[in-house]
């Protein structure tokens, strides 16, 4: 039995390392998707496509009505890394995502919490989807990361977001202000 164990591990890890290495080479690559990195902290955001997200939401149960609410969005995955050896804040309030001609308002908790309730959406899959998204206000500490969805209404061309991080451990710190520019909702490949 504990010989059997052990070879079940074994394999294990080396199947994980196969998986692994490959990512692992990549992490030196230049990140997909508009970033920004210096000596304080790393911050990308990731667009995901309809046809990835409705994936992922249908392999944890969601009913139809609730993916087809979610396919009509543009996702963006963000996350940051703090490097630096203070606190930082993520607020996203603080937020502004924006085109030429508007402001984008983000599809928050409250506006999803209000679509779930629409459809009668079971409470799972409501904690499911929670625990996706990025989280509205987060402490980030030294050598710290967090990562979520960021969910926009679907958007031609391309748009702007302005962030700003505050620092320390009461918020008094430097402000980091990041302006990420060019970005563009990713959208499923239609095959002919």
């Amino acid at each position: 039995m504990i010989k059997q164990r052990c070879y079940n591990i074994s394999i294990t890890c080396i199947l994980l390392c196969f998986i692994c290495l490959p990512a692992m080479s990549d992490a030196e690559e230049e990140p997909e998707g508009p970033h920004v990195e210096n000596s304080l902290f790393s911050f990308r955001l990731q667009p995901r496509t309809p046809e990835q997200m409705v994936a992922f939401y249908e392999a944890r149960g969601f009913p139809k009505s609730a993916l087809d609410l979610i396919k009509n969005t543009c996702y963006l995955t963000g996350i940051i890394h703090n490097k630096s050896t203070d606190t930082i804040w993520l607020d996203l309030k603080y937020w502004r995502f924006y085109t030429d001609q508007r402001e984008i308002k983000r599809f928050d908790r409250r506006y999803w919490n209000a679509q779930w309730t629409w459809i009668n959406l079971p409470q799972a899959n409501r904690s499911t989807f929670r625990w996706t998204l990025l989280p509205e206000i987060r402490d980030l500490l030294p050598n710290e990361s967090v990562g979520g969805n960021i969910i926009l209404p679907q958007i031609d061309g391309t748009f702007t977001l302005e962030a700003i991080f505050t620092t320390g451990k009461k918020k008094r710190g430097t402000e980091i202000r990041v302006d990420l520019r060019n970005i563009q909702c990713d959208t499923d490949i239609k095959n002919p």
